[in-house]
């Protein structure tokens, strides 16, 4: 598999910053417990310190792992803006009327307004008839 070479500096930000020996206390203790936050520390300290006694196949693994979730991310990123742009493209007929008018700016900032009972559909780009006309009547 070919990785781009922002997924691979992102991993290797995410790898350097994993190898550093924690605490206690890095671990939460206040929400999951001492005891769990102790075991916590012990478990990563033991492969952080394996990996710097030179464990190579550890280190593999776990640079492996980076970047694996690094390309899990940005599948997930393609996937919510492929998402996004469908809705868009399925809306496009319901914001003719809108766009006829050249009011599609003042329709987006208007319909995200904190107060406004259809500002879910700015988020989801899924526009509703009933979202068009109540902007219409507001013109």
């Amino acid at each position: 598999m070919n990785y781009s070479a922002k997924q691979i500096e992102n991993a290797k930000a995410k790898y350097n910053a994993f190898l550093v020996i924690t605490t206690v206390n890095q671990h939460n203790p206040i929400e999951c417990g001492y005891s769990e936050a102790e075991r916590r520390c012990e478990y990563h300290n033991s492969i952080v310190t394996s990996i710097l006694n030179g464990d190579k196949e550890l280190e593999r693994q776990w640079k492996m792992f980076f970047l694996k979730e690094e390309v899990k991310a940005d599948a997930k990123k393609a996937n919510s803006r492929e998402k996004l742009n469908a809705n868009k493209e399925a809306s496009a007929d319901v914001l003719a009327p809108i766009k006829a008018i050249k009011k599609i700016v003042d329709f987006g900032k208007w319909l995200n307004n904190s107060k406004n009972p259809f500002r879910k559909q700015h988020f989801s780009k899924i526009y509703t008839v009933e979202a068009v006309n109540a902007f219409l009547a507001t013109i």
